[in-house]
């Protein structure tokens, strides 16, 4: 890793993370690291990228966060008691019958 430095950094869900990887599939061959990770994404990614996309949209208006919007988009939680296993370092939102409610619409 000598020379290299990081540009930047964001958060990014299972979906974008295996849309990716895919791409880079399609132009390389996979080390056996990497290909056991598309493999892993291929597994969780429930969403497409689109629709996760619009899903942490709509999270971000409701006033998440987008790293606990991205959290939520990822594990697509069913029910309160889902969602205060995200929210377990801090008190669950007062709206989180929205958020269930949106989340529902993308399933």
């Amino acid at each position: 890793m000598i020379g290299k430095e990081i540009i930047s950094e964001r958060y990014i869900t299972i979906s974008h993370a295996k849309e990716i990887m895919t791409d880079k599939a399609n132009i390389d061959e996979l080390s056996y690291e990497h290909g056991c990770a598309l493999d892993y994404l291929e597994k969780f990614a429930r969403l497409s990228a689109e629709d996760v996309e619009n899903l942490v949209k709509d999270l971000v208006e409701l006033g998440l966060d987008e790293k606990t919007a991205i959290k939520i988009a990822d594990i697509l939680p069913e029910d309160t008691e889902d969602l205060k296993l995200i929210f377990y370092k801090s008190d669950i939102p007062k709206n989180s019958e929205e958020i269930l409610d949106i989340v529902s619409q993308y399933k």
